[in-house]
């Protein structure tokens, strides 16, 4: 009898101390889409990422405007291509979900703008101008979406975690500002 009650005093309190003292959320995509209904939006500190699709529109012109979002923001466009079968796009995913110091720090102030190479392709069919051979690639843009020349893959870091990845893109993020 002991034990029962035991347990569900147990079972009591800690019920008690999730109202009581609440996890953090962590972060998750908004699910209000965006005035286009065809982009998520994920906003953390001083990063923010929209998932872009085909289906939307003009590239560039989606570009352009989010380009604008982000100087808004006081933010640093760039375009990531990546897909869900990429690890180093899942480790850096994870990172930044589970609120890794090392990769917040350096993709603060950055308005990354995703693109799925599995819906938009890795040709100049649906990526103007984008070209490349290995995912996640980051492109930065200027004010007006266009690419300014500047651009890192994966390839860059090594190992797919934190600690190599984290260095490199802040390099990359920060460097010629």
């Amino acid at each position: 009898m002991n034990k029962r009650l035991i347990f569900v005093l147990a079972g009591f309190s800690l019920l008690a101390c999730n109202f009581l003292f609440p996890q953090k959320a962590s972060p998750t995509l908004n699910p209000e889409i965006s005035s286009s209904e065809n982009e998520q939006i994920l906003e953390l500190a001083e990063l923010t990422i929209v998932r872009l699709h085909r289906q939307a529109g003009d590239l560039q012109a989606m570009l352009a405007t989010e380009s604008k979002k982000a100087a808004a923001l006081g933010q640093v466009p760039v375009v990531e291509f990546d897909a869900t079968w990429c690890p180093p796009c899942l480790a850096i995913d994870s990172a930044i979900e589970s609120r890794n110091e090392l990769i917040l720090s350096a993709y603060r102030g950055i308005y990354i703008i995703k693109l799925d190479v599995d819906e938009w392709g890795w040709s100049n069919s649906g990526v103007q101008n984008f070209n490349f051979d290995a995912i996640p690639v980051y492109f930065k843009l200027d004010a007006e979406g266009n690419q300014t020349g500047e651009v890192i893959d994966g390839g860059a870091w090594g190992e797919d975690i934190p600690e190599n990845i984290a260095p490199v893109m802040d390099e990359f993020f920060y460097s010629g500002k």
